[in-house]
């Protein structure tokens, strides 16, 4: 039976889940996945499933008993990151290496800009942007990432 409590804060997206371990768990999860894959998480039973196919994801959410919310939905739609790409921030977490700095220079010369760095199921993901043009890149690492976008950007 669900509390008045459980009843007022239901998840329906992935970005409602605040629980540190259940996000941490997401994402060394996401790093196993293979590409095509998706991670879900079933609110209902606060365990993680992995489906070979968003067709697979879309029939399991059909069982609105389970309440499925997909892990890396947030992710692909931006909803948690609202500020700008930061190098320092970037450092300071672990995410990159000071040597980074780099492959952002070169990007920059280029005139781009990181619009976005993502951890999805295919990897990390580099959005680039310049004026309205949008061109985006997939690294094993967030250096590979960076490397393989400050080459092939023109």
């Amino acid at each position: 039976m669900q509390t008045y409590k459980d009843l007022m804060v239901e998840a329906h997206k992935w970005s409602d889940i605040k629980d540190k371990k259940v996000r941490k768990e997401a994402g060394q999860m996401l790093k196993a996945l293979d590409k095509g894959e998706i991670l879900g998480y079933s609110v209902e039973h606060e365990e993680f499933s992995i489906f070979t196919s968003e067709k697979d994801f879309k029939d399991a959410k059909k069982d609105k008993k389970m309440h499925w919310v997909q892990v890396e939905d947030w992710v692909r739609e931006g909803e948690l990151i609202d500020e700008a790409f930061n190098f320092k921030s970037a450092v300071k977490l672990g995410m990159l290496e000071k040597s980074d700095e780099k492959y952002i220079d070169i990007i920059e010369k280029k005139k781009w800009e990181i619009y976005e760095f993502n951890l999805t199921s295919k990897g990390y993901e580099i959005i680039l942007m310049s004026g309205s043009k949008k061109k985006t890149f997939i690294g094993d690492t967030p250096s590979d990432a960076l490397m393989v976008a400050s080459k092939k950007v023109k």
